[in-house]
């Protein structure tokens, strides 16, 4: 298993990782065609492909990939939460997305994608990191506690007429690290 920065030529693979995930994960929450849409709007390989560009041209942003015999089966990015959320002067470090495909999910590829992040974002002189969670995630809920993360908020989003309750959390980020670290 590598764990790299993605290329532009990842996109298409990346975007067929979140197709799975999003359904994998969210079909029974949303309803498969409202995950349709909202991967094919998010997750679109030319989308894809401009965020791995911003990400590869240096600054805040970091995108990831999880490869393994040559595939693509996991991803992650993220940043300075100041370039994802509205407010400029925020000095943490945000966790936009980590998917796996849903074949490999348990196998220690998320922790894995996440190490890697939180150590990109720690030197980067982040010293927390934060993220959102659909509250009926409990999977994700429970991967990213035993990372350390606590709740700091929430919020309600709509997905195809769907209210959703989305969770905000944060942990230091050398509690992630450590969390994620392979005993030696």
């Amino acid at each position: 298993m590598e764990i790299r920065d993605a290329v532009p030529s990842d996109a298409s693979t990346v975007a067929a990782v979140a197709r799975e995930s999003w359904h994998g994960a969210y079909d029974d929450l949303l309803g498969p065609e409202t995950v349709a849409r909202t991967v094919e709007e998010w997750y679109a390989p030319e989308s894809i492909r401009e965020e791995i560009g911003t990400a590869a041209a240096g600054g805040s942003a970091c995108f990831l990939v999880a490869v393994d015999d040559g595939e693509v089966v996991g991803f992650t990015n993220g940043g300075a939460a100041r370039d994802w959320a509205s407010d400029p002067d925020d000095p943490d470090a945000f966790l936009s997305r980590l998917y796996v495909a849903p074949g490999r999910w348990g196998e220690g590829i998320g922790t894995r994608l996440t190490a890697h992040l939180a150590r990109r974002l720690r030197a980067a002189g982040h010293e927390r990191v934060w993220l959102e969670v659909f509250a009926a995630n409990e999977r994700a809920r429970a991967f990213y506690t035993s990372l350390g993360f606590t709740r700091i908020g929430h919020v309600t989003e709509t997905f195809g007429g769907t209210d959703v309750a989305t969770l905000h959390l944060a942990a230091p980020l050398d509690a992630v690290v450590d969390a994620t670290t392979e005993p030696r």
